[in-house]
């Protein structure tokens, strides 16, 4: 990510576009439509507003926000607007032949594997810092806004930790941290046991139980955001463009599920 100073607002970096500064004023809907959704050479903003309804606002207009510990400027909120879209439709949803049978397997039944959605996400936003230290975007501010978000089974916007236990070990196995808003989900980070071969696929294990969840709950889709990743395509997952991902998310965020997460 290149550096800029505080005191400009864009920067301009030989391997990379500018990143703009980005405020509650411009996620009025006529901006949006006009010169942020158009803009696909666009994809990083930033910010210092660590404010709930701030993430919540860029959130429902598409954005998903991660942060990033500058060196020299501190902690700042970026906002990524993607120029495609990984997007999980339950008639894609994969299952290697390998997971199948773990699925088959009397090991689950033995280990009383449970998916569990939890309000208090701390569990799992310290599991996500332990697992991706030293590159965790999760900076400090940024688990401090998140604690303060809504949570439950609501079907405005609401923060989801997911948690895959073994009951039998009462041991943590897998997890993620995301996010419902209408009929829509966003992950944000997932964490696994690794490289501890005893629960390998565990991870895709609790991808696919969520999938399972978000289904039978009345969700539309899973946004996972950004599409490089190659686990994503290999769960089902297509890439979409900008423009027909936003048509869908702005469509289905404003419609309500069946039933609310949680």
């Amino acid at each position: 990510m290149p550096a800029w100073p505080r005191e400009q607002n864009t920067v301009s970096d030989p391997d990379a576009n500018p990143i703009l500064p980005i405020s509650q004023e411009v996620l009025r809907e006529d901006i949006l439509h006009s010169h942020i959704y158009p803009n696909l050479t666009q994809v990083y903003y930033w910010s210092e507003d660590w404010d709930p309804g701030f993430y919540i606002a860029l959130a429902h207009a598409g954005f998903i926000s991660i942060s990033h510990e500058h060196p020299e400027y501190g902690p700042l909120l970026i906002p990524e607007m993607q120029e495609c879209y990984a997007v999980l439709d339950w008639s894609e949803l994969h299952r290697s032949r390998k997971l199948c049978k773990l699925m088959r397997s009397e090991r689950l039944a033995e280990e009383s594997i449970e998916l569990r959605l939890v309000d208090d996400t701390g569990r799992v936003i310290e599991r996500l810092v332990d697992y991706h230290t030293p590159s965790t975007w999760l900076t400090r501010p940024y688990r401090e806004m998140l604690r303060r978000l809504p949570t439950g089974a609501r079907t405005d916007f609401s923060l989801h930790g997911v948690e895959l236990w073994s009951r039998k070990r009462d041991r943590l196995i897998a997890g993620e941290l995301g996010y419902s808003l209408g009929r829509t989900y966003t992950s944000l980070s997932g964490f696994c046991t690794r490289p501890n071969p005893e629960w390998r696929r565990f991870g895709t294990l609790q991808q696919v139980l969520l999938a399972r969840r978000l289904e039978a709950c009345g969700y539309a889709f899973w946004n996972m955001g950004d599409p490089g990743p190659a686990y994503k395509r290999e769960l089902g997952a297509r890439i979409l463009p900008r423009h027909d991902f936003l048509e869908r998310w702005l469509r289905a965020r404003d419609e309500l599920p069946a039933r609310a997460l949680g």
